[in-house]
C-alpha cells in the first residue's frame, strides 16, 4: 500500500522549514548538521553528542529525497557546515519510488552540497532496516529490507563521500529492525537511538 502525504503533514513540513530558515540566520558556520526525515528530526542529538558544541538538527518528518534536494539550502547549505550527516530514502520507498530514482536524487543532492563547499565532509547514513514483525505491517507498508539493502549497496558506491552502514547495529537475526529498538517498525525508540548514536559517534 502506497503512502499518501496528507495536507496536515505538508502544512507541518512547510512550517518546520520556515522555522529552520529563521534559525539559520546568524548561525555560526563550521558546525555539524544532521539532515533528513523523521529519523533525524526525532534524534536527540545534543543528548548523545554533548561533546559537539555546534550541532544542528535539520530533519523534517515525512520528507523524501526530492524534498531534501529542493530545499537543500535551508537544510544544509545555508549553515555552511564543516560536516553534514544525511539520512534519507525510507519515505521514498514508502511512496513507491524505485531504486534508480532514489539513488540518483541522493546523488544530485550531494552534488548540490558539494557545489557550495568542496571542503564540507559528507557522511551518508544507510537507510535503516524495518521490522519484519507482521504487527507493524500497517506502518511499514511497501518497505522491505531486501529493497533497503539493495539501495544501500548502491549508495555505498557513491564517490567522494563517507558511507556509514548503520544496519548491522540495528538488525536482529531475521535481518530486520530489532523490535526492541522501534515504536512502530520504522521509527526508533530511545534504545534504538542510543545504539544509533553509538554507531555514529566514531565519525564525528
Amino acid at each position: 500500500m502506497l503512502e499518501v502525504i496528507s495536507k496536515e503533514l505538508r502544512h507541518y513540513q512547510k512550517n518546520k522549514l520556515a522555522a529552520y530558515q529563521k534559525k539559520n540566520q546568524g548561525i555560526e558556520a563550521g558546525g555539524i548538521v544532521f539532515a533528513g526525515d523523521s529519523l533525524i528530526e526525532f534524534f536527540p542529538l545534543k543528548k548523545y553528542f554533548k561533546q559537539v558544541s555546534t550541532i544542528y538538527n535539520r530533519g523534517i518528518a515525512g520528507i523524501d529525497s526530492q524534498w531534501l534536494l529542493e530545499h537543500i539550502d535551508s537544510h544544509v547549505n545555508d549553515l555552511s557546515p564543516s560536516h553534514v550527516f544525511i539520512l534519507i530514502g525510507c519515505n521514498d520507498i514508502g511512496l513507491g519510488f524505485d531504486q534508480s530514482h532514489i539513488v540518483s536524487t541522493i546523488v544530485d543532492l550531494i552534488s548540490r552540497i558539494r557545489s557550495q563547499s568542496i571542503y564540507t565532509r559528507i557522511s551518508l547514513l544507510s537507510i535503516l532496516p524495518v521490522s519484519e514483525n507482521l504487527a507493524y505491517q500497517a506502518t511499514v507498508k511497501l518497505r522491505t529490507n531486501r529493497a533497503i539493502d539493495e539501495i544501500n549497496q548502491a549508495l555505498a558506491m557513491i564517490p567522494a563521500i563517507e558511507f556509514i552502514d548503520l544496519n548491522t547495529c540495528l538488525k536482529d537475526e531475521t535481518g530486520g529492525l530489532t523490535d526492541a529498538y522501534t515504536v512502530d517498525g520504522i521509527h526508533l525508540n530511545s534504545l534504538g537511538y542510543e545504539h544509533l548514536a553509538q554507531a555514529i559517534s566514531p565519525y564525528l
